[in-house]
């Protein structure tokens, strides 16, 4: 019976290895923006005695937000790092396993300690899924499609956000948390029949399992150049890891980049803009019901998703995020402003009510369509094979931490300073970043992994 279940799932693996692989990663990404977004909608639903026994207070209410960005850093240093060990396709399982059954926890236990530590749960299973990701997809593509791939993952997070933002809407606490439950259990049987990243099997000596792997995923010219990537693996094998991430040149800039890219990132606003979106609506007295305002935010999250993997190969990597970061820190400005005029009690903001939302909208579409996802997208190119997994698990560390500060600060800001100040902080993050990208950050279009590395390495 063995060899027949064998060959029944190789068939399926073999339907399902193109582009089928992918959208199974995709409902991970989709899992991981409806995570990040949860808060958004939810908060009123907590304060509901009916639907929440046990309100959270100011402090605990920040800290489900925070706990979050804390478990995925757990879950970026542990998990991923270990993918090399176990596997893409088994760390993916583990995080997709936290994700479902900590939504079904967070459905039947209704207490804050709970809550808590299935928030924290959940962060490491969004973590291992986003970061492994990463890594799997850009393992998989060919790299004629490989920047469009990698981009395409904003959509899908946006997709989750918008998600959320949805049914938080209109459902109840239960049902919000069951039907992230349900995508969850999707998402794992779809993994039972994704293949395994052939560079992986390259990692573990199984070069004819690589090619394979390698053919099924329409790959023919990489699987007649896998004696370069064995050669690639094999020149750091006697080398401790961690020291070929710091001391091979290409890892050590790769490192530096890439880490500095999700610090700006993390710290630009974004955590706060999806986290407290309605919060942010309510204090800016907005012209439109915060509600409404922000399903309009996820609807505008998800469109302008769709402009990275149509210019991402013909524009470049380097361009996109120039033209993100440069408008976004501008759209920031503008918003801190109104809000400084708005608490000083200027006479005319009454009749620009519809600013907070004009420039969060401009916000999201300049981050969605580059700054959101292009560091990820070389996360996933300019790391040596061996040490792809290391890289990640640093990089996404820090990013994750970042998130943190960036999230449990802003309440001490507003509270301290006024919302303007957070504004013009995240203002100039994203001013930072526009400069450190016309000097640091390099052109990575057109180029294979082996390309991308020597490039790094001159």
């Amino acid at each position: 019976m063995a060899p027949k279940f064998n060959s029944q799932k190789k068939y399926f693996s073999s339907m399902l290895n193109d582009r089928s692989a992918f959208t199974i990663s995709y409902i991970g990404q989709i899992l991981f923006g409806y995570t990040g977004g949860w808060t958004a909608p939810m908060f009123s639903k907590l304060q509901d005695p009916e639907q929440f026994p046990h309100p959270p207070n100011d402090l605990q209410a920040n800290w489900l937000v925070a706990i979050t960005f804390l478990g995925s850093f757990v879950g970026a240093v542990i998990l991923s790092r270990l993918s090399n060990v176990l596997g893409r396709k088994p760390c993916l399982v583990i995080g997709g396993v936290s994700i479902t059954l900590s939504y079904l926890g967070k459905a039947l236990i209704k207490n804050i300690a709970a809550l808590l530590t299935f928030r924290f749960i959940l962060g490491v299973g969004i973590a291992t899924v986003f970061s492994v990701n990463l890594v799997y997809i850009g393992e998989i593509a060919s790299t004629e499609i490989r920047g469009k791939l990698l981009g395409s993952f904003i959509i899908f997070n946006s997709m989750g956000f918008l998600l959320v933002y949805v049914v938080g809407g209109f459902a109840s606490y239960e049902a919000v948390n069951y039907f992230a439950m349900a995508l969850g259990l999707v998402y794992l049987c779809g993994l039972f029949f994704a293949p395994e990243s052939p560079i992986y099997h390259l990692i573990k000596g199984r070069e004819e399992e690589a090619r394979v792997a390698l053919m099924a995923l329409k790959r023919k010219e990489d699987a007649e150049k896998i004696s370069e990537m064995k050669a690639q693996i094999e020149k750091n094998k006697n080398t401790l890891e961690w020291r070929t991430l710091f001391m091979v040149k290409c890892n050590r800039k790769a490192l530096i980049i890439t880490t500095l890219l999700f610090v700006f990132q993390q710290t630009s606003g974004i955590g706060v803009m999806r986290t407290y979106t309605t919060t942010i609506f309510e204090i800016a007295d907005s012209a439109i019901t915060p509600h409404i305002a922000t399903i309009i935010i996820g609807v505008v999250q998800v469109l302008s998703g769709f402009i990275t993997p149509l210019f991402v190969e013909s524009c470049g990597r380097k361009l996109l995020l120039l033209l993100s970061t440069g408008l976004a820190s501008l759209s920031l400005m503008i918003l801190a402003i109104y809000f400084y005029l708005y608490d000083n009690g200027v006479h005319f903001v009454a009749d620009i009510k519809w600013l907070p939302l004009v420039m969060c909208i401009i916000y999201f579409i300049c981050f969605t369509s580059g700054f959101g996802v292009i560091p990820g997208t070389l996360v996933g190119e300019m790391f040596e094979m061996d040490v792809r997994n290391s890289g990640t698990a640093i990089v996404f560390s820090f990013s994750w931490l970042s998130s943190v500060v960036s999230v449990t600060t802003f309440g001490y800001i507003i509270t301290n300073a006024g919302i303007f100040v957070a504004f013009c902080i995240f203002s100039i993050v994203c001013a930072l970043a526009f400069v450190f990208t016309i000097f640091f950050v390099p052109e990575t279009k057109g180029k294979s992994l082996l390309d991308v590395q020597k490039m790094l390495n001159k």
